[in-house]
């Protein structure tokens, strides 16, 4: 990001909001006198759609990207996923890129390249950056042509846009985003980035009162959440897994009581349980090599059960899965028995069983594979309510694909027996459709939680005893301690929207830019900037000499800002009050 001038979206025609998942990817837009009169009155493209007939969701498609052997672009979502199987099958596959599930490539990164390259499905590597932008193009534009075919005009410029991104990413993984997005032809001051959960606790308190049934038949209540409710927001996606805790302000605001968090503990976690089972029972070799020699069986097999995992509520009923046709036979070729014949001489001989083009499991089979992710999700939520800043909660709202899962649904509510557990009718969507809302009013989010302690790399005072020799460093008749952490603001700590740090800065050369080393922590009060403290060189800020070169004993005036969706710089020379041109980079 280079200038930190903040996106404002009230003078645009319309917002559109895009929800990158980890594994399917959507978009939704309103226009602004819509909004105005019905902030609900949100349009979604409902017509994603396979060619063999296994869409499960409909308002969004996979996030995948297939491009032609000379790396121009191909297709995308299921259209990409159909055509690299034909592909496949007539074995012309090889000199063309398939790239899939790419968005964890971001997931609890400090260290971020912006060059760093990402393998295809075959090995073959491209820059990331270029993936993740055609994969933004493809969805901007594909989102242009539905409003044009509405027959409405408008210009580019009339649009302002929202891309959703995991609350738990860092500074680095963001502008990584927002330079693909600039990239697939968003101008970076009509582009804001949405935090998942808080667009969809957004969307949630604007909803009327609604009613969700349950699973145990008694009904619960959602939204609007009035003044005082406080919530924990549980987001479960593909990849990702974020949590935060929200209050509703008396001016109907939210603020956030506890940092963002979560991990990756999504549906995807899942689906490799489910292929590892195969792998445990036929060998990794076979699973690998069937995956290569059988692509689109091997989708079919990753399709359905996707759409299985989904509805499965109970945990000791028996399941049935799908299984390619081509998958039995490709065991019996290479191991030379049948599937069931090779269970039979396992401890899962009893618990699985091969049925022509189906496995029968049983429901401890599927619930060992659900375990791992249940658990962290559980575990995570426990610690984040023992928060002091947390104490009272209302409700858990649980929101994301994965939600939608039952057996997920029914093991939150078991573990907090005493705290209200409800979600939206269609909680995949809550994202899309609060990033939305949102756009259009940013102010909704009052303040949020600080994750990491900021600072930069300063010479402080040195102290005999506290502070290591090799540091100590002689000016004048002073001893001073290089690389003492000069604190900007605390993990933790509460930053409204709008709240800066100022700092001030001497030039010391004329025609040289300042440059400013910016550090995160883990620690409340790290004493120096290295890793034994916790702490990570985040990136650095520049402030670019103007024209002409900086005055004599100018002094520059540094703004933070560490409360919105993504941390901004300003800076102003003192005395003369100008402006100048600062910009962060994050990306090593």
């Amino acid at each position: 990001m280079s200038k930190c001038k903040e996106a404002i979206s009230r003078n645009k025609l319309l917002v559109a909001a895009i929800d990158f998942g980890t594994t399917y990817s959507g978009y939704a837009f309103s226009f602004r006198h819509d909004f105005e009169r019905d902030p609900l009155k949100i349009s979604t493209n409902t017509a994603w759609s396979s060619s063999q007939g296994k869409g499960m969701q409909s308002w969004k498609t996979p996030t995948t990207v297939l491009l032609r052997p000379d790396q121009s672009f191909d297709s995308f979502g299921y259209d990409a996923e159909d055509k690299y199987c034909d592909l496949a099958d007539n074995e012309e596959h090889q000199d063309w890129y398939f790239f899939k599930r790419f968005k964890m490539l971001l997931h609890n990164k400090l260290g971020l390249k912006r060059d760093i390259h990402i393998p295809d499905a075959m090995g073959k590597e491209m820059p990331a950056k270029t993936i993740f932008a055609i994969a933004i193009r493809f969805i901007k534009n594909h989102l242009l042509q539905m409003i044009e075919a509405r027959g409405i005009e408008f210009y580019e410029d009339d649009i302002f846009w929202v891309l959703t991104i995991p609350a738990i990413w860092n500074e680095p993984a963001k502008q990584f985003m927002r330079e693909a997005a600039v990239e697939a032809g968003m101008k970076s001051d009509q582009l804001k980035l949405a935090l998942e959960p808080e667009a969809a606790s957004v969307y949630c308190k604007t909803v009327p009162t609604q009613r969700m049934q349950g699973e145990d038949g008694q009904s619960d209540t959602l939204g609007p959440f009035g003044p005082c409710t406080r919530y924990l927001v549980l987001d479960i996606g593909g990849g990702t897994v974020d949590v935060t805790v929200h209050e509703v302000m008396a001016n109907g605001k939210l603020k956030e009581l506890h940092k963002a968090s979560g991990g990756a503990w999504g549906g995807t976690r899942v689906d490799a349980s489910y292929f590892e089972l195969f792998s445990n029972l036929f060998g990794h070799e076979l699973m690998e090599n069937f995956k290569k020699e059988n692509k689109y069986e091997h989708l079919d097999m990753e399709r359905d059960f996707e759409l299985k995992k989904r509805t499965v509520k109970e945990e000791g009923a028996r399941v049935n899965i799908h299984v390619s046709a081509a998958f039995v036979e490709y065991v019996k070729e290479n191991m030379g028995l049948a599937p069931q014949d090779i269970v039979n001489g396992t401890n899962m001989k009893d618990k699985l069983t091969f049925r022509r083009d189906r496995i029968m499991f049983q429901g401890s089979v599927i619930k060992e594979m659900f375990d791992p992710s249940i658990q962290s999700i559980v575990d995570h939520v426990k610690e984040v309510i023992k928060s002091p800043k947390v104490q009272r909660l209302d409700k858990i709202l649980m929101v994301g694909g994965f939600s939608e899962c039952a057996l997920v649904k029914k093991a939150v509510k078991a573990a907090f027996p005493d705290i209200q557990v409800v979600a939206p009718d269609e909680p995949g969507l809550a994202v899309l459709k609060g990033a939305v809302i949102f756009g259009h009013s940013p102010e909704e989010i009052s303040s949020r939680v600080v994750r990491y302690t900021y600072g930069v790399a300063a010479l402080g005072p040195f102290y005999e005893g506290r502070h290591p020799e090799e540091k100590r460093v002689k000016i004048g008749d002073e001893y001073f301690c290089k690389d003492s952490f000069s604190k900007f603001i605390g993990i933790d700590a509460d930053a409204g929207d709008k709240e800066v740090i100022k700092r001030k800065y001497d030039i010391t050369e004329r025609d040289k830019s300042l440059a400013i080393e910016v550090y995160v922590s883990t620690e409340a009060y790290p004493l120096l900037c290295t890793e034994d403290h916790g702490c990570t060189k985040l990136g650095e800020i520049v402030i670019n000499v103007p024209m002409g070169g900086w005055r004599a004993k100018a002094e520059v005036e540094v703004e933070f800002g560490f409360g919105g969706t993504e941390f901004t710089v300003k800076a102003t020379e003192v005395n003369t009050q100008i402006d100048q041109e600062a910009k962060f980079d994050f990306l090593s």
